[in-house]
């Protein structure tokens, strides 16, 4: 006999962990998206190498912060021989409105203070002639303050790169590169949490004919994916990429690219071999042409087209268009402006994929050398492939939660700022706002009791930023 549902402040713990369960597992390919290419970039490609804000080059989406604007020599760093050493050292405060990200028709969001502090170091050699390196280290001791549900979420993550790129200036070269990074995710307010292990490893062999001209690159790379707590969707995954390109202009090239990944999950069950998109093995395959560079010397073009198809192992495919266009104006040398629409779709354990249709917007001003101002807007549709839910046993009990839609959609919003003060030599100083929302009234029912999955999460942070 089914439980009855009890009220919202003493919720069914059965039923809240098997939806809540769900509801990671289905916000897991949002978060984490998976790596497809690992290009060889030398750390002077950008002194801050990481972004002090702990988001890296994900911080404006598609864009980073910064992009579009010139690149500076190294200024950081002490010489050790052919090699540059980074030393880095950020430390930031945030306040986060809804920490483990529920929806209120659910839960009170609880807001929450928490800490960063993040140790890291680089190396690399910046005047490389037959071998480039670059290695980058950094951890993230998250602190977070609150009640024991909060203050339990302590934990370590880091990211650690290194990358090795043989005769890099020759009309031959091969990249051998090495990525592992654990990234903390704290939604939901049960014990299982999205905490992700993920290693990638690989290489590029790339042949440069024509004075460097054109460029082939052919690459693989072995995807490795765990999670702390939900081993069910812990997987595996062989990629291959080729990309060809012409630069027929000093800053305009043109392009066609092919990837190809065989992704399987580590521990699928017969029973989810039965269920219609629940880890459902894939082999995602794209392909597109494009344009990239500059149509003024202010304008700045982006444009690819082409197809891509989910190929998964059962049920319906996403089977379409994909493609991007971004314009960049460069009003001057310190002022840039990125306007795009992008559609592409990415694996999902829960419903096969989803694809997304991606408008966004990114704004840089920097001030002199003193201060640089980013500011980004996106705005996501996303629809899934088709999702029922399988039986689940839980203590004795065998239960199938119950979906809003078989075929899940929703809306997204991502925006923020960022002004990063570069004080002085040793340091540096953030401000910064970030504002994200999932806009559904898709809901998991287990016994009667509804879970939703929209958010609204404002993230308020500073840091000190310390390098030598």
């Amino acid at each position: 006999m089914a439980k009855s549902p009890l009220p919202r402040s003493q919720p069914d713990p059965t039923s809240g962990r098997l939806a809540r369960f769900a509801i990671v597992c289905a916000f897991v390919a949002l978060v984490a998206p998976r790596v497809s290419a690992q290009e060889f970039v030398q750390g002077w490609s950008d002194p801050r190498l990481i972004s002090p804000a702990g988001l890296g080059p994900r911080y404006s989406g598609l864009l980073g912060a910064g992009v579009g604007l010139l690149s500076k020599k190294p200024r950081f760093g002490i010489s050790a021989g052919e090699f540059v050493l980074q030393p880095r050292f950020f430390i930031e405060s945030e306040y986060r409105t809804n920490f483990f990200r529920v929806d209120p028709r659910d839960a009170d969001p609880q807001g929450a203070v928490s800490l960063h502090v993040r140790p890291g170091v680089a190396l690399f050699n910046p005047d490389y002639n037959d071998v480039a390196m670059s290695l980058g280290v950094d951890l993230d001791v998250f602190v977070p303050f609150g009640d024991e549900s909060i203050s339990d979420q302590t934990n370590l993550g880091g990211v650690a790169r290194l990358a090795v790129a043989l005769f890099p200036r020759k009309t031959f070269s091969l990249t051998l590169h090495e990525t592992f990074e654990r990234t903390l995710w704290t939604r939901p307010q049960i014990t299982t949490n999205a905490n992700r292990n993920h290693n990638v490893i690989g290489a590029d062999a790339s042949f440069h004919p024509g004075g460097r001209a054109l460029d082939f690159t052919l690459g693989y790379a072995y995807d490795l994916e765990r999670f702390d707590d939900i081993d069910l969707i812990d997987s595996d995954s062989h990629l291959l990429r080729f990309l060809g390109s012409w630069r027929f202009y000093p800053m305009t090239y043109a392009f066609i690219e092919s990837t190809l990944a065989m992704h399987t999950y580590a521990n699928e069950s017969a029973a989810d071999k039965a269920a219609v998109g629940s880890l459902v093995p894939a082999s995602p395959f794209r392909v597109y042409a494009g344009l990239s560079g500059l149509v003024t010397e202010r304008l700045g073009l982006l444009l690819r087209v082409g197809y891509g198809n989910s190929f998964l192992d059962r049920g319906d495919n996403f089977s379409s268009f994909i493609g991007m266009a971004q314009a960049s104006w460069r009003f001057s040398p310190k002022t840039v402006l990125h306007v795009g629409i992008a559609r592409d779709f990415e694996e999902a354990p829960l419903g096969g994929y989803l694809s997304f249709v991606r408008p966004y917007a990114s704004f840089t001003q920097r001030f002199g050398e003193l201060a640089e101002l980013t500011v980004d807007f996106a705005y996501e549709i996303r629809s899934y492939g088709t999702w029922e839910p399988s039986e689940i046993e839980v203590g004795g009990d065998v239960i199938v939660p119950q979906v809003s839609d078989r075929n899940r959609s929703e809306n997204a919003v991502k925006a923020g700022l960022l002004l990063d003060f570069d004080l002085s030599r040793l340091f540096g100083a953030t401000l910064g706002y970030r504002y994200e929302s999932v806009v559904s009234d898709f809901s998991i029912t287990t016994n009667g009791v509804d879970n939703f999955v929209a958010y609204d999460d404002h993230r308020v942070f500073a840091s000190l930023n310390l390098r030598y």
